[in-house]
């Protein structure tokens, strides 16, 4: 393999996410390039092609994956369209980097992964903060020198002011009449989107750092148009820990993990994605008295992201964090989803 090849790549979907994030992170990407985009709306199809360099566009899914020149897909789209979507782009020959969750539910993600050891493509969910640097340098810690874990906490709070961060940090922003929206979802639990859309990168980050989780319980709050679940969650190793997500709360954004180890400790504290700054980290090693942080430079989850899915497929190598890794965060969003019904524990 040239050292100079680029993963030829293409974007099925150039919305909000893919505007904010992905496409400017695709575009600075040492081994990538961007070659063909796809949009229910010819306005916007056209348009990102032509601001992000993109030589080809198109408007039907089926035609972008039978003619465009890529060998992998990323598709930032809403949560119902990602299993269609990305069966159709993985039985069409593509990798995939499709946006978080993978799924609606468990058996979505299922036939997801399944698709994706069937056709021999890979498939990746983007759950960026496994590409935080300073979280890469703590979890480095926490599977080596760390020993054994004992417990695994986390919080994820969003604040009130999401929308004003997003806007101010939005260079781009293309809207136009054609695009297409998911039906409403069917009536469901209130608090399901909030597990799915913002618990799954707190269950992800947990389980970068504490393995796979076998159990959860939950205790609810929801008042003023705002809601809290608090737990405790149960790691397959032995490992305890409790988990906070609350949307919102009157604050700055509020994200971090406490880990306690064998020899040594863990403190994270997480800053709101758009920033693309690394977490601030603080790592305890016993074995050598001291507190140790990182500088992180080279803050972009999304960019590093999307280079390490290149780097993957360009080196035939497995990604990180594959489907795999996806669907166990579905069966955890599940699982709380279950213990937040019930008021009981959830095995996973």
């Amino acid at each position: 393999m040239s050292e100079d090849r680029k993963l030829k790549l293409g974007f099925l979907g150039v919305g909000s996410i893919a505007q904010l994030a992905h496409l400017p992170a695709a575009v600075k990407a040492a081994n990538v390039d961007l070659v063909a985009v796809c949009d229910a709306s010819e306005e916007m199809a056209r348009d990102i092609a032509g601001i992000y360099g993109a030589r080809e566009w198109f408007t039907d899914h089926e035609q972008f994956l039978s003619n465009a020149d890529v060998e992998a897909v990323l598709i930032p789209v809403p949560d119902p369209f990602h299993a269609p979507l990305t069966i159709a782009a993985l039985e069409a020959g593509k990798h995939v980097l499709v946006e978080k969750p993978l799924a609606l539910d468990v058996p979505e993600a299922e036939r997801m992964v399944e698709a994706a050891g069937r056709t021999g493509r890979q498939l990746q969910i983007a759950t960026m903060k496994r590409w935080d640097p300073g979280l890469q340098y703590a979890q480095a810690f926490a599977a080596g020198g760390m020993g054994e874990r004992l417990t695994v906490s986390g919080w994820y709070c969003d604040t009130r002011y999401h929308g004003t961060y997003v806007n101010t940090h939005w260079p781009i922003r293309r809207f136009a009449e054609g695009r297409r929206r998911p039906e409403p979802p069917a009536p469901c639990h209130p608090l399901r989107w909030m597990i799915l859309g913002h618990g799954v990168h707190l269950i992800d980050t947990l389980c970068f750092f504490g393995g796979r989780i076998a159990a959860v319980t939950t205790a609810v709050s929801s008042k003023y148009g705002s809601s809290g679940i608090c737990g405790t969650l149960e790691y397959e190793d032995g490992a305890t820990g409790t988990f906070q997500l609350t949307c919102t709360v009157t604050m700055d954004w509020c994200e971090g993990l406490m880990v306690h180890g064998e020899r040594g400790s863990i403190e994270a504290k997480i800053g709101f994605p758009y920033w693309k700054a690394g977490s601030e980290v603080r790592v305890f090693d016993a074995a050598r008295e001291e507190y140790r942080t990182p500088a992180t430079p080279d803050s972009d989850p999304y960019e590093r992201q999307v280079e390490g899915f290149a780097s993957a497929i360009l080196g035939g190598h497995d990604v990180s964090p594959s489907g795999e890794d996806g669907l166990h965060d579905q069966r955890v969003l599940e699982a709380i989803q279950t213990a937040v019904e019930t008021g009981g524990r959830a095995r996973v």
